[in-house]
């Protein structure tokens, strides 16, 4: 049986990568706190505003995306998402698999947690974008 929010989390990742981040902005509550990763590879706990800034170091590549290749459900609020992110800047390239864990109430994320491989903090630390 399919989880709207993964449905939703899905379809709004693939919008994204299409150019239309809206619906993923949506999805991401205003009080959201995502804990994650800092491109030097050291985890902190986000703000949305925080989370959506650094996430805009991304127009600076030459190329970017974002892909949910599976999704898995835990009860109606949790859903792990498989991301494949690929990253590319000059001879700089990054193409990992990594894991999103998010809950949802009513329909919006408002806990998030993800977990990258040890190639993250490799390749922004390359590009000399890592601050």
């Amino acid at each position: 049986m399919s989880n709207p929010n993964a449905d939703a989390l899905t379809q709004a990742f693939a919008a994204a990568d299409a150019g239309d981040p809206a619906p993923l902005l949506a999805l991401y509550d205003d009080s959201m706190t995502w804990a994650g990763f800092s491109f030097d590879g050291t985890q902190r706990v986000y703000t949305k505003d925080e989370f959506l800034a650094g996430l805009g170091v991304l127009a600076q590549l030459d190329a970017s995306s974002n892909e949910v290749v599976a999704t898995s459900s835990y009860g109606d609020e949790i859903v792990v998402a498989t991301i494949r992110a690929y990253r590319k800047l000059g001879e700089h390239e990054l193409d990992i698999e990594m894991i999103m864990a998010h809950r949802f109430i009513d329909g919006r994320v408002v806990r998030g947690a993800d977990m990258v491989p040890s190639s993250f903090e490799a390749f922004w630390a390359a590009t000399g974008l890592a601050g």
